[in-house]
């Protein structure tokens, strides 16, 4: 049982990297607009940065989102590659 967990811990951690739960250039922008708006009601408060805070965080969520899923899909054609390479399947 321990080695069927091992191995499955260790495929998580080949596909998932930091990189790829941030979402690259973009998630970054994402976190940033995120973090800009926790300002805004720290400064302005709820009441006032409701609405503008909605669409904010609806915006950033979905940056995060194709930010994740971009840099998930270049990390597993990145992976392949380098399996095809250990392989001796250079053509395919």
């Amino acid at each position: 049982m321990k080695t069927i967990l091992t191995k499955i811990g260790r495929a998580i951690r080949r596909r998932l990297s930091l990189k790829v739960l941030i979402g690259g250039r973009v998630g970054a922008v994402a976190w940033g607009l995120s973090s800009a708006g926790a300002v805004a009601v720290l400064i302005w408060g709820i009441k006032t940065v409701a609405i503008p805070m909605l669409m904010l965080k609806t915006a950033s969520w979905g940056l995060w989102g194709a930010g994740v899923l971009r840099q998930f899909q270049l990390r597993k054609a990145a992976l392949n590659q380098a399996d095809r390479e250990a392989n001796g399947d250079r053509n395919t």
